[in-house]
């Protein structure tokens, strides 16, 4: 346990040079997770690396090891969240709550028929594939044979579209 205290003492200033690399400042919501996640890499490379962190003779060659691996890290985690984020998405997109009255279900329906005359076939077909086929966004521009940027361009467009419906 000490030898851990003192190597994060030693070699504390790799976790913050590979934070400030991928852009992760102590501003940030995420900062002390990476942090511990940091931490956590730099005593795995201790134990993985095969040299003697606290020889003086093999210091640089620890510090580039625990630096790739904490980077490393960093990035697969920066995915993950990036990959979260895009799957949470969908339950973002045009919240529609269909437990309506009559009166108002009828309205509903209106206003979607008039929406749906001024799409386009590209966005009626992005409405279904994302709500009726329950597709996220990457699935749809794969599907589609289209760039990301392209899917979220007809989400725009439809967002636009739609802006009479909170106009009521």
């Amino acid at each position: 346990m000490e030898q851990l205290t003192h190597l994060l003492i030693q070699y504390e200033g790799v976790i913050y040079n590979e934070l400030k690399r991928i852009g992760m400042y102590r501003s940030s919501q995420d900062y002390e997770d990476y942090y511990q996640l940091g931490c956590m890499k730099l005593f795995e490379s201790f134990t993985t690396c095969g040299v003697d962190a606290f020889s003086e003779r093999y210091r640089y060659q620890f510090v580039k090891y625990a630096g790739q691996k904490i980077r490393w890290a960093f990035l697969d985690q920066k995915r993950r969240d990036r990959y979260l984020i895009d799957h949470e998405e969908q339950d973002d997109d045009f919240e529609i709550c269909l437990s309506y009255g009559f009166e108002e279900n009828i309205f509903f329906k209106e206003q979607l028929l008039t929406l749906m005359e001024l799409l386009t076939a590209k966005e009626k077909n992005f409405l279904q594939e994302r709500f009726i086929n329950g597709l996220n966004m990457s699935e749809i521009a794969i599907k589609c044979g289209v760039s990301r940027k392209t899917v979220h361009a007809w989400r725009n467009g439809i967002q636009k579209k739609a802006q009479f419906l909170k106009r009521g």
